[in-house]
């Protein structure tokens, strides 16, 4: 039987499970306090390094030889950008899924700007590349992460580009005992799930009925809340993918409870 989450009264701050591997001070705790929620935490995967860390340094290292690079997650920039352990080079054009990897590029100090697309997720982004160059004989390098989705990889080598997927890291799912705990721990109003490994590995360990007893669970992407509605938990969508997005679908799910 799965774990039952109990709503808290209405006059009470909502807490709000973040199921990403974050510290107190990450992207998404900051942006839930900035908005008077109070981030619970209860990692789902935890962030490890990649199975052959030589080649993702000898990629990394060689950024300048390829004519694109293109980032699904802020933890590939961070781990290009830490494998490679000097500057971006200057004219590699890239191309981001979201607005949060977006930036994280141009942290690094990615020019010209990098690519997005109006839309979240991998299709609107290659909606948006298709037209940005002619592709055939392109060198593009995609860190990937194991179990993450190859649609972007799959349309440029269809295009004709030559196309490096380098593991950049690994996502692993803590013990289930141990998110459970959290779970119980974090006593949740709300959650907001990052990735459809993150609502399995959830839902495995504390039961789809938990989540549906929530105020509100909010999906960053529409795979991910896709996956949630086949586990039979009811999501909404953040309107992008990043987390002011989310945070946004949040706080006008409470304004939505107060008027009732």
């Amino acid at each position: 039987m799965g774990i039952v989450s109990v709503p808290r009264p209405s006059l009470q701050p909502w807490r709000v499970c973040v199921t990403r591997d974050e510290s107190a001070s990450g992207p998404l705790s900051t942006a839930l306090r900035a908005h008077a929620f109070v981030p619970a935490p209860c990692p789902v995967l935890i962030a490890d390094a990649p199975g052959d860390r030589a080649r993702l340094e000898a990629a990394a290292r060689g950024l300048e030889h390829y004519d694109w690079v293109v980032c699904a997650s802020a933890r590939a920039v961070a781990a290009l950008v830490a494998a490679r352990g000097s500057a971006w080079p200057s004219g590699v054009r890239t191309a981001a899924v979201g607005a949060v990897t977006a930036q994280a590029l141009r942290d690094a100090g990615a020019a010209p700007p990098p690519i997005t697309a109006a839309g979240s997720g991998a299709e609107p982004l290659w909606a948006a590349l298709a037209q940005a160059d002619l592709w055939l004989g392109a060198r593009v390098l995609v860190p990937t992460t194991p179990g993450g989705r190859r649609v972007l990889a799959d349309h440029l080598r269809t295009a004709g580009a030559e196309v490096d997927e380098v593991e950049a890291y690994r996502m692993t799912p803590r013990p289930a005992v141990d998110i459970a705990l959290d779970w119980t721990a974090a006593a949740p109003d709300a959650a907001v799930i990052g990735s459809s490994r993150v609502a399995e590995a959830l839902c495995a360990a504390v039961g789809a009925q938990a989540l549906s007893a929530l105020r509100a669970v909010v999906a960053i992407g529409r795979t991910t809340a896709g996956t949630l509605r086949e586990l039979g938990v009811t999501v909404t969508v953040a309107d992008a993918a990043d987390f002011a997005s989310t945070v946004a679908v949040l706080s006008a799910a409470r304004t939505a409870e107060h008027r009732t």
